[in-house]
C-alpha cells in the first residue's frame, strides 16, 4: 500500500465520490478506483461502497481510518521534523478559535509568530467551542482555543480565566452599585446569550437558586448590545467579549464571581508538529506576559 492511495481513501470517505476525490486530488476517477483496489487488495477486504447514491465506507473501512489517518499524521510529522533539522522551518498550522479569542489574542500572537517563523502557513478556521472540539478530535485543526469542560477529552492547557461581567443600560438605577449580586436581577428583563457562555450563566443564577427573567435569547453580541442601548432588558457576558467602549451601556462587577477558562487544546499535546509546538509555545509566552504587563 502506499501514500496516495491512503489519501485517496480519506478523500472519498469525506466527499462520498470517486468523482469529487479526484478532483481535489487531481486525479481521474479511473486513478481513484485504481488506488482503492489496489489498497482494498492490499488489505484483504472491500473498503468503499459504490451505489447510486455515491460511495460509502464500509464497517471493516471504518475500522481502519483511524490507523490510516495515524500513518499520515506521523508521515507529516517526519516531514516537518526532517525539513527543521534541515533549517528550512517550513511548515503549515491549522488553528481553531472562537470570535473573541480571534479579535483579542490572536492579531498578537500571529504578528509575533510571523516575524519569528515566517515560512510557517498559518490557516484559521473560526467555529463555536462544540465545532472546534470537533475538528480537534478528527484532525481538521492542530490545535484549537477552548474553554475548559468537566469532561474534556482533548489535551487542554489553561491560558485565561474571564469573569462574567452585568451589562445595564446607562440609566439603570443599580448603576449607583459597585458590587451588584445575582439576587438583584432578577425582576429585570434578561437578555441570555446563546453562543455556549449561557451555560455559565445559568449556573450564576442556579448557584443563588433564582431564575432569570429571560424575555431575548440571542447569539450575536452586537444584537445583546443593541438591545441593552435600547433599554429593553439587561444582560452578562464574558469580559473578553467587550470592546474598548460602549455606548449607553454600563459593565458591572458581580458579587457571586463566575469564570469561564479559555485555554489551548491539541488531540495530544505529545504528537504536535514542529510548526504547532511553536505556536503553543508563543501562545503561553504571550499570554503569561499580558497577565503580568
Amino acid at each position: 500500500m502506499t501514500i496516495i492511495q491512503m489519501e485517496v481513501f480519506l478523500k472519498v470517505v469525506e466527499t462520498k465520490s470517486f468523482t469529487k476525490a479526484g478532483d481535489i486530488l487531481g486525479l481521474t476517477q479511473s486513478a481513484v478506483s485504481h488506488a482503492i483496489s489496489n489498497l482494498e487488495a492490499a488489505l484483504g477486504f472491500q473498503l468503499i461502497v459504490r451505489n447510486r447514491l455515491g460511495a460509502s465506507v464500509t464497517p471493516n473501512g471504518e475500522m481502519i481510518i483511524p490507523y490510516i489517518r495515524n500513518i499520515l499524521q506521523q508521515i507529516q510529522l517526519m516531514k516537518l521534523e526532517a525539513e527543521a533539522i534541515t533549517g528550512l522551518q517550513k511548515g503549515k498550522i491549522t488553528i481553531g478559535t472562537f470570535e473573541s479569542v480571534t479579535i483579542k489574542w490572536l492579531p498578537h500572537i500571529l504578528r509575533r509568530f510571523n516575524q519569528q517563523f515566517p515560512h510557517i502557513e498559518v490557516e484559521l478556521l473560526e467555529g463555536s467551542y462544540e465545532e472546534i472540539v470537533q475538528w480537534l478530535q478528527t484532525g481538521t485543526v492542530d490545535v484549537g482555543f477552548i474553554l475548559q469542560q468537566d469532561k474534556i477529552i482533548v489535551d487542554f492547557y489553561p491560558l485565561k480565566d474571564d469573569r462574567l461581567k452585568l451589562l445595564l443600560p446607562s440609566n439603570h438605577a443599580l448603576n449607583r452599585h459597585q458590587n451588584i449580586s445575582i439576587k438583584q436581577l432578577t425582576s429585570d428583563p434578561f437578555i441570555m446569550p446563546s453562543k455556549g457562555c449561557d451555560e455559565h450563566v445559568r449556573k450564576l443564577f442556579k448557584n443563588q437558586n433564582v431564575l432569570p427573567n429571560t424575555k431575548f435569547v440571542i447569539k450575536d453580541v452586537h444584537s445583546i448590545f443593541a438591545m441593552i442601548q435600547g433599554g429593553l432588558g439587561i444582560s452578562i457576558l464574558p469580559e473578553m467579549t467587550l470592546p474598548g467602549h460602549l455606548d449607553q451601556i454600563c459593565t458591572k462587577h458581580i458579587s457571586d464571581d463566575v469564570y469561564r477558562t479559555i485555554g489551548i487544546a491539541a488531540p495530544d499535546f505529545k504528537q504536535l508538529s514542529p510548526a504547532a509546538e511553536k505556536f503553543l509555545e508563543l501562545t503561553k509566552f504571550w499570554i503569561s506576559s499580558e497577565a503580568v504587563s
